[in-house]
């Protein structure tokens, strides 16, 4: 009887909503300085029943030239996508401070920084068959403003000229 419902599970779409620098965070050990970085994702469930995300896997290339692993665990037991909706699902990342700063000096030639997502969510469908899907692959890119750099870096963290 699962087999007729396995031919009639469509894939959910991601797509890319927008990345937020939320702020600058502390770590005491190792000590360290970071930004909080959130790539915000929408995830459509085209079925006619919930998908569960249990996880993501990837990486944010930054400016072409910065990676940055993504790995995103939702609380058990997963975080669920309503059927047939589209669901903001948020992808936090650990930037470096010294990498915000690298960024926002680039961004003073180029006032737009681009970003490139690339990885694979693994999906649960239904929470009552639980037929599970790993490695369902995502492509995404964005931009972010020279504005949204600046909001997070502290200005006695950047060199006066």
């Amino acid at each position: 009887m699962l087999l007729p419902l396995a031919a009639c599970v469509h894939d959910p779409t991601v797509r890319l909503d927008h990345a937020e620098l939320n702020g600058v965070q502390m770590a005491m050990f190792p000590p360290r300085l970071g930004v909080v970085l959130t790539v915000v994702v929408d995830i459509t469930n085209p079925n006619g029943f919930d998908v569960g995300v249990r996880g993501m896997r990837g990486q944010v290339m930054l400016a072409d030239k910065y990676p940055l692993p993504i790995l995103y665990q939702p609380p058990p037991p997963g975080q669920w996508l309503r059927a047939g909706q589209a669901t903001p699902v948020r992808l936090p990342v650990d930037m470096p401070i010294e990498l915000a700063i690298a960024l926002l000096r680039e961004a003073w030639v180029n006032p737009l920084v681009g970003f490139h997502v690339t990885g694979v969510v693994d999906v649960t469908g239904s929470a009552t068959f639980k037929v599970d899907k790993d490695n369902f692959p995502v492509d995404l890119h964005g931009t972010m403003t020279r504005q949204q750099i600046e909001g997070v870096v502290p200005a006695f963290m950047m060199p006066h000229s």
